[in-house]
């Protein structure tokens, strides 16, 4: 099946990067579903292992053989490929696996591709792979970072299909909020839904079958915590935790489209019934945080100079940060955000605090404030960089706030 997105990745930044770090080219090696780099490179949907090579201000070539090869000239928007069909059959005939003979296909893929004298590689490559370059005698290079650094600047292509993501997630959180809706309150405020009570799994369930009619699923567990459990904002909540009203319910969502691989990631905090003053003040402060950090996020913006627009706009609410205070056990314990894309956390990174923001950054803002006598309250939402005020890529859930 075609992906829907385009080959429009930012290799400018790729070649950049690969001038400063002084390789010639890069090769990596895996599938789409296993690898974002080779997704991200390729466009190519598949579970098969590719190799896929790229020198320096040229093109990348996509290296595999038999009828992979044919489904990837008419998938992947790499317009050039290198046949291994001949090289997979004589292994064949002298009973040899390509997997198990790296050494052998990646001297005719180099000889064949490669001009230059240094050779980079991300730090996902097979242990066996890499043996066998070096063996080959190139001067190959582990570059960790290089590839994820390539992929942090969105393309608008990439920031159309995570904002599609966002979509997706957005109307599988709203039919899913519906049961909250929906419910009745009983003793003890349990809320109860068709005549039991509503649960966390019950909950999760719904989404998951929302996500799925919108080709959508879960990246991870999405974490559903209710009332003082959401304190712990490291705990994805319980198949049986009860929800109850009154209480905040903490609903973080952080799925992947099917078909195009990139992500959203979408966190409410809501109420059934009235709200305490506390969660409000808790509410009005967080909300009020990200409003800060929306303000100060643009092109060229340090990185901690969004964050500090977070943590002292809650200061000033009288809500301590382990940014401000390291020892803070209540207050917002965790960073404000992070990069999304092909992965739920990716460049760039929130805690590089004297980098920059560039033009093309797509990144989650998620101030919350924990307290053990009550629980969490969290809003996040995604954002596009741009040359001045920051983009909302997630619009719809604004007034859930109460249910």
């Amino acid at each position: 099946m075609q992906t829907s997105i385009p080959g429009v990745v930012m290799l400018d930044d790729l070649d950049r990067l690969m001038e400063i770090a002084g390789i010639d080219a890069i090769v990596a090696e895996g599938s789409a579903f296993e690898v974002p780099d080779i997704f991200w490179m390729t466009g190519f949907r598949s579970t098969d292992s590719i190799i896929c090579f790229k020198s320096r201000n040229e093109p990348q070539v996509i290296a595999a053989g038999f009828n992979t090869l044919d489904r990837i000239r008419s998938q992947s928007f790499v317009k050039h490929t290198h046949d291994l069909t001949e090289l997979y059959v004589s292994l064949m005939r002298e009973n040899k696996r390509a997997q198990e003979n790296p050494e052998i296909i990646y001297r005719d893929v180099l000889k064949n591709l490669f001009t230059g004298k240094v050779l980079g590689v991300p730090d996902h490559i097979p242990a066996r792979v890499l043996v066998a370059v070096q063996k080959l005698g190139y001067d190959v290079r582990v570059m960790p970072d290089l590839l994820k650094e390539a992929r942090a600047r969105k393309s608008g292509a990439e920031i159309k299909t995570i904002r599609k993501a966002g979509d997706a997630t957005i109307e599988s959180m709203t039919e899913a909020f519906q049961m909250i809706r929906d419910s009745k309150v009983g003793p003890n405020k349990i809320l109860i839904h068709k005549g039991q009570p509503l649960t966390v799994g019950d909950f999760k369930l719904k989404l998951e079958l929302a996500l799925v009619t919108r080709s959508a699923e879960s990246a991870e567990d999405a974490i559903v915590d209710v009332g003082k459990k959401g304190f712990d904002w490291h705990y994805l909540g319980a198949p049986r935790d009860v929800m109850k009203a009154g209480e905040p319910i903490i609903i973080d969502v952080f799925p992947r489209l099917k078909l195009d691989r990139y992500v959203a990631d979408i966190t409410r905090t809501v109420v059934k019934g009235p709200m305490s003053d506390r969660v409000k003040t808790m509410y009005d402060a967080v909300d009020e945080a990200k409003a800060a950090a929306v303000d100060t996020l643009t092109d060229g913006a340090v990185i901690d100079d969004v964050n500090m627009a977070c943590f002292k706009s809650l200061k000033a609410h009288g809500f301590d940060s382990r940014r401000l205070n390291p020892t803070a056990t209540e207050g917002m314990t965790h960073g404000l955000g992070h990069g999304i894309g092909l992965e739920v956390h990716e460049n760039p990174n929130m805690y590089h605090y004297t980098e920059k923001f560039s033009e093309g950054h797509v990144i989650t803002l998620e101030p919350g404030v924990y307290l053990k006598s009550t629980g969490g309250v969290r809003l996040e939402d995604d954002y596009v960089v741009t040359k001045g005020k920051a983009k909302l890529l997630t619009r719809g859930l604004d007034d859930v706030t109460l249910l």
